[in-house]
């Protein structure tokens, strides 16, 4: 089971500065999440204007391996259309990698407005059908849980409707600890309610609402949610946390201080992890 760090917040420093402070703190894998930009949503800014072979070259020349990758996508330019759902650079990406990954990470799709009540039952099909095409790509599709997001229709917010959904298709879930605190869900509840179904986590804490704190320095019991899940289907644990304590700004942080923040939080991972494969029934 693959341990990485997310790319993604790591945003607001030149790409090959983030991979070198990852590399530092001693990960040997990555979660790169793709540059996407939709009205006032923008992820993974520092890989505009940067092809999939130079982001693959600066990867290899600091020796780490791309575990999953996050699209970043999602949003629907309509909502009666699935063109547009899957970033555009997901398969130059892939293509440039030449190695696939675990897991390719999809958002569920977010319709602009008031969708009616029967868009999804619609929809859900369609974006099947469009995730099937990335199967051969990696080991698995997965669908993150999403967060509610004023102006769009968000489906699959409930864990239960999120595990039945990907159970039926045979989809994956990546386990989001920071969106469903957001909510209000309890999260190692969550957790249980849809444990074999998840197949990665994206791992931070939650703490006065600030969303992707550090693991271990905010409110959310993390290791109950690593307890709660089928070690077995969990092909790895991402660390998407880099916000610390209140009215710190870590976009001014030192760059040795971040890495010596990455180390730590990998090294509480590992100990809980340790602690949750001894916990687990046996068979």
């Amino acid at each position: 089971m693959y341990i990485s760090v997310a790319t993604a917040n790591l945003y607001y420093l030149p790409f090959a500065q983030a991979i070198d402070i990852i590399a530092a703190a001693g990960y040997a894998d990555v979660e790169l999440a793709l540059f996407w930009e939709g009205g006032a949503w923008a992820m993974a800014q520092h890989l505009r204007g940067l092809s999939g072979r130079e982001a693959a070259r600066i990867l290899a020349r600091a020796g780490l391996r791309v575990a999953s990758i996050h699209d970043g996508g999602g949003l629907l330019p309509r909502a009666d259309s699935v063109a547009g759902y899957v970033n555009p650079l997901l398969r130059e990406y892939i293509d440039a990698l030449g190695e696939a990954p675990d897991c390719i990470v999809f958002h569920p799709p977010h319709a602009a407005g008031a969708a009616g009540e029967g868009w999804w039952r619609e929809m859900a099909l369609q974006v099947v059908q469009t995730l099937d095409a990335y199967r051969a790509d990696c080991g698995a599709v997965t669908l993150e849980n999403a967060p509610l997001l004023d102006g769009f229709t968000v489906p699959l917010t409930a864990p239960a409707d999120l595990g039945a959904f990907c159970a039926q298709h045979g989809i994956g879930v990546t386990l989001d600890t920071t969106h469903y605190a957001q909510m209000g869900v309890d999260v190692p509840a969550a957790a249980a309610a849809l444990r074999g179904a998840v197949r990665s986590v994206h791992l931070s804490d939650y703490a006065d609402g600030r969303s992707h704190v550090f693991v271990g320095e905010g409110s959310i019991n993390l290791p109950a949610v690593l307890r709660a899940l089928d070690g077995a289907a969990l092909y790895g644990v991402t660390l998407e946390c880099s916000v610390g304590f209140p009215r710190e700004d870590v976009r001014r942080m030192a760059p040795a201080d971040m890495v010596e923040r990455l180390r730590l939080a990998g090294e509480r991972l590992r100990a809980w992890l340790a602690c949750a494969g001894e916990e687990r029934p046996v068979g």
